[in-house]
């Protein structure tokens, strides 16, 4: 699923807002000749009436000139005899008053308005009457009483309707239009803010005012909907109407201050809040007041207005305020001002018209103003938006730069550890002798460990962000605690300390966990002792105490452990000293990062001050704590207690025999396995590397078929099912990420029927890269040139059990004999280098003749290639021959050309990007004739040693 983001948001509700109004326009529009709007099948009764006064004469009254207000109104005037229309009702509009109607002296409609609680109130709303008029009473004298406010004659008989009912409906409806149409407009851009802070801002922690903004225009828009004058057409219940009208009005000003706090960015944080609270300390006021009966809401009409043009000042005098203290941030928010403005500017518009012409033009001006204020707003918070995403974009490149060198300086650093685990990997395959084997153990285990700690160091930021998962698994506790004697016994004794391992022999011997973060904890905490202790003793003491009853529970369910015997311990690792100590002041700081302790004789130590806050850190992701006691001048004891899980119910006893028991049964060797059946498919542009993959799997037997494109692959699927699929990522045309998105659209699956795993080849060591592949649905990851043993091990894992075979003695013995015949010819090569090659063609001589062969028959064309995309300074080929070409030669030993190949690919991608690209583009016009004629070297003298 794609990323839900801010802009997406916002188009897609401009999308929906859109469609409302289209919708409602032309629901509304479709049928109006039908129902008689345009005909108008109605009049308003404006002419004809006479005043009954209180003595009982009569005085004509006129639809205009009658100006004064009259609190109790008696008309009276005959019905029209002749009708051309179906003559249904009458419409009075009543403005708060109580109402009687008479038809030929005969009571027809009669409404004396009573207190009604909750929000009782003592003036009666305004509201629509609708009085049927039967045919019998057409030319009838028709007599209205009106009583409560006051009321001109001109407003009262501007409010008379008389027609078919829904002529009429459609004309008032008409008449309001603009009002219906800005009041849902501001409330269905309420409701958007409020989508946007959910699904964007919330989960970013960061709200950005597009909360208060959605309440603040929500509310305006009920506001203005409930108090238009078509109101009681829409939703019958007029006296919920009327208090929504005053307590959507009283909602309005705390969000519209908040939202002003957060665009200032607090500037004037403490006047906003408090006029906030003292807002809402009124508002609990007046609503307690209209809820009880005190007094009605429209009776507080004027303190509420009141409420709001304080606000008004307040928005106005915090601009003014910005305006003196960052004149930075008032050109920011001039768009916000602007919008502020045009609302007051309307609302005092709104008033003018009210005082001139009263209700004539109710809530026109008010309409336009909040429409325009509220475009205003979106406009201004999508300023915002892109500022913002402006710096996330800045923030993303240089994340993107940090990256590539943290990838750089680890492919440094990785080199030559790979190196020394690859040559030790070769001491273990081929010595027998006991000694050696025990030291090349030492030494793997060892490596392994500065390998990781290498890569968790580069990448410290995935600790900061909790990126560092545990990998848990079945291990040896015995084992754990010997590679840690191997590793730091020396260092301590070199130093002169003793070093002591006392490990409780009731100690379970099999949990499931993180072995290796369980490790790491030890080593730090064993690491930290030896720098700060000088002379005595160190001390390692483990143990473990049950977690049935009690303590917290391993950070893995029991049903990943496989068993549903297993059981919770928490092993506690002790770690005591005869060093410096820590004081009591400074115990808190050692497990802060980049925090020394500063005592004495230790400002000597040189140290990044990251190794216990990483250790506190390994230990808190495993649901344990470390606790320290320490004296200073005495010595220190660190105590990490970790929960993990005890698989059954061997006891550890003496470690040491444990350890060698176990390693006696364990083969030294991997025989490997055959999978004669299995049906595999190789998906690579390049086809060097195909036949290197099949012949790193010759001893495997598998059914190999290879593709050279994503094309092809999708068709070879098609035809037959495989158990597994291998896709290089990088490839022309269809890359390994569509090819896989195709596989899984549709469905392809092995021969029973499940999903077929996909695993990816790529030559990227970007740190994060293996998380990206899984992210990407492929079911592992690996790295080229491809490792003979990592290929197999992924087969093995992948294939279904029923189609592998582990191999015989007999059958191990004679594919390991092959790989130690003696070559006569003597290595006298000065760019290829035959070892490194043997090393990637799994020591086979065979192998590796086969694959120069191809290197060599395939250089012509890959030079041809190279020359055109150099000569039509296509770069973006240029860059996917040199990548194929680094990984190619590389795997027949022809390191010097693979380096070269990567700094030319690394150029060419620089001039892809547009980063520096000047330079970059000198760097390869410069350096391309030595690099081929370098190529044409290396193919020469690898002709030589084929002949």
């Amino acid at each position: 699923m794609n990323r839900i983001t801010e802009v997406k948001i916002r188009f897609i509700y401009l999308l929906f807002l859109i469609f409302v109004l289209i919708f409602v326009v032309a629901s509304s529009m479709r049928y109006y000749d039908k129902l008689g709007f345009y005909e108008e099948k109605f009049e308003v009764l404006q002419s004809g009436w006479q005043r009954v006064l209180p003595d009982g004469s009569k005085k004509r009254l006129f639809s205009t000139g009658e100006s004064v207000p009259e609190k109790e109104l008696l008309i009276e005037r005959q019905l029209p005899q002749d009708v051309p229309y179906a003559l249904t009702s009458l419409f009075i509009r009543t403005v708060h008053q109580d109402i009687t109607v008479w038809i030929d002296g005969r009571v027809v409609y009669e409404f004396k308005y009573a207190d009604i609680p909750p929000f009782n109130s003592k003036i009666p709303p305004i509201s629509w009457v609708r009085i049927p008029v039967q045919k019998d009473q057409l030319g009838k004298m028709i007599r209205i009483e009106l009583t409560g406010r006051g009321r001109t004659a001109e407003n009262t008989l501007g409010g008379i309707y008389f027609g078919e009912d829904v002529s009429i409906i459609c004309a008032i409806l008409w008449k309001n239009a603009l009002q219906i149409l800005a009041a849902f407009c501001l409330m269905f851009l309420g409701i958007g803010m409020w989508v946007e802070y959910i699904l964007v801002d919330k989960k970013k922690g960061d709200e950005r005012g597009a909360y208060y903004t959605g309440v603040s225009l929500f509310f305006m828009g009920l506001w203005l909907g409930c108090q238009i004058d078509a109101r009681q057409l829409i939703f019958n219940n007029i006296l919920l109407l009327w208090n929504l009208e005053y307590l959507s009005l009283i909602m309005i000003p705390i969000p519209a201050l908040l939202f002003i706090n957060k665009v200032e960015k607090g500037l004037c944080q403490r006047e906003l809040f408090l006029l906030s609270f003292l807002i809402f300390i009124c508002d609990t006021l007046i609503i307690f007041s209209a809820g009880v009966g005190i007094f009605s809401f429209a009776e507080l009409n004027l303190p509420i207005d009141l409420l709001g043009l304080i606000t008004a000042i307040e928005v106005l005098r915090s601009f003014y305020m910005v305006w003196k203290k960052d004149k930075h941030l008032f050109r920011e928010l001039t768009w916000m001002m602007g919008a502020y403005c045009t609302l007051i500017g309307f609302c005092i518009i709104e008033l003018l018209s009210y005082m001139i012409s009263g209700y004539a033009n109710q809530g026109k001006f008010l309409s336009i103003g909040t429409i325009i204020f509220a475009f205003q707003i979106m406009h201004a918070q999508g300023i915002e938006y892109d500022k913002v995403q402006n710096e996330k974009s800045k923030l993303e490149i240089s994340d993107k730069v940090q990256a590539e060198f943290l990838a750089n300086m680890s492919h440094e650093i990785r080199t030559p550890i790979n190196t020394v685990i690859g040559m030790n990997e070769m001491i273990l395959r081929e010595s027998r002798d006991d000694a050696v084997l025990s030291y090349a153990q030492d030494i793997q285990a060892s490596g392994q460990t500065l390998l990781s700690l290498v890569n968790d160091i580069l990448d410290f930021s995935r600790i900061e962000s909790g990126g560092i998962k545990l990998v848990p698994k079945p291990y040896e506790l015995a084992t754990v605690i010997h590679e840690i004697n191997s590793m730091v016994r020396f260092r301590a004794e070199w130093k002169g300390l003793q070093f002591e391992i006392i490990v409780d022999g009731d100690t379970p011997a099999v949990l499931y966990g993180d072995a290796f973060r369980v490790r790491e904890v030890i080593l730090n905490l064993i690491d930290n002792a030896i720098k700060y202790t000088e002379k005595g003793k160190i001390t390692l003491s483990v143990t473990a105490r049950s977690l049935d009853e009690e303590g917290n529970s391993p950070v893995q369910s029991k049903e990943e452990t496989g068993l549903s015997t297993a059981k919770a311990i928490e092993l506690q690792i002790a770690v005591k000293d005869t060093g410096v100590g820590v004081k009591e002041s400074d115990q808190k700081l050692i497990f802060q990062k980049f925090q020394r302790v500063q005592s004495g004789w230790s400002q000597n130590i040189q140290g990044t001050g990251l190794g216990l806050p990483i250790t506190n850190y390994f230990v808190e992701i495993m649901n344990g704590h470390i606790q320290l006691d320490s004296v200073f001048g005495e010595g220190s004891c660190f105590t990490a207690y970790i929960p993990q899980w005890q698989l059954n119910e061997d006891r550890i006893g003496n470690y040491e025999e444990r350890y060698q028991k176990q390693r006696g049964e364990k083969k030294d060797f991997n025989k490997g396995f055959i999978a004669k059946d299995a049906r595999i498919l190789v998906v690579d542009d390049n086809e060097l590397n195909l036949r290197l993959v099949q012949n790193l799997l010759k001893r495997t037997e598998v059914q190999i078929t290879c593709a050279f494109s994503g094309e092809e692959c999708i068709e070879k699927l098609r035809e037959e099912n495989f158990d597994i699929i291998f896709l290089d990522h990088m490839m022309p045309g269809m890359d390994g990420e569509e090819t896989l998105k195709k596989i899984r659209e549709n469905a392809f699956e092995n021969r029973y029927g499940k999903p077929v795993p996909v695993i990816a080849f790529s030559s990227n060591m970007l740190p994060g890269i293996r998380q990206k592949y899984v992210n990407t649905s492929f079911d592992a990851y690996l790295t080229k040139p491809v490792d003979g043993n990592e290929l197999e091990k992924t087969l093995y894992t992948f294939l279904p059990e029923n189609l592998i075979r582990k191999r015989t003695n007999e059958e191990y013995f004679q594919t390991e004999l092959k790989k130690h015949a003696i070559v006569e010819k003597e290595e006298e090569e000065k760019t290829l280098d035959r070892s490194t090659g043997l090393q990637y063609c799994m020591q086979d001589e065979e192998v590796y003749r086969e694959i120069l062969g191809l290197f060599r028959d395939s250089s012509d064309e890959k030079m041809q290639e190279l020359e055109k995309a150099f000569a039509e300074k296509d770069y973006s080929k240029y860059r996917l021959y040199a990548h194929g070409l680094k990984t190619t030669s590389l795997t027949v030993g022809a390191v010097k050309l693979s380096e070269n190949a990567k700094k030319l690919e690394h150029a060419a991608k620089r001039v892809v990007d547009n980063v520096e690209k000047e330079e970059a583009e000198h760097y390869i016009a410069y350096n391309h004739e030595a690099f081929m004629a370098l190529y044409r070297k290396t193919i020469q003298e690898a002709r030589e040693y084929l002949q």
